[in-house]
C-alpha cells in the first residue's frame, strides 16, 4: 500500500502557486513536482514547478505554459505543512 505525499497534497491546494502563474490560467494538478532545497527543523525550502493551462475565450486549452518558483513551507510539530510563504 503506497502512502501519498503529504506535500504534493499540501500543494494541489496551495493557493501561493497562482502568483507563479503568468497568464491567470489553471494549474495543472498531475503536473505539480517539487525538489526540497534545504530542510530545517520547523521550516522547507522547495522548488516546484507545473503547467497552467491557458484557455481561449471559448473555454478551450489553447497553451500550457511551464511555471516554477520558491516557497518556504512551515511544519507543524509532527512535520506536517501548514502554511507556505513565496520566496
Amino acid at each position: 500500500m503506497c502512502k501519498s505525499d503529504p506535500i504534493q497534497a499540501f500543494l494541489k491546494t496551495c493557493k501561493e502557486l497562482n502568483a507563479f502563474c503568468s497568464q491567470n490560467g489553471w494549474i495543472i494538478d498531475d503536473s505539480i513536482r517539487y525538489e526540497i532545497l534545504q530542510r530545517q527543523e520547523e521550516s522547507l525550502l522547495i522548488y516546484v514547478t507545473f503547467l497552467e493551462s491557458i484557455m481561449e475565450g471559448s473555454g478551450c486549452q489553447c497553451d500550457q505554459k511551464s511555471c516554477y518558483g520558491r516557497l518556504m513551507l512551515t511544519l507543524d510539530d509532527q512535520g506536517e505543512v501548514i502554511s507556505a510563504e513565496i520566496v
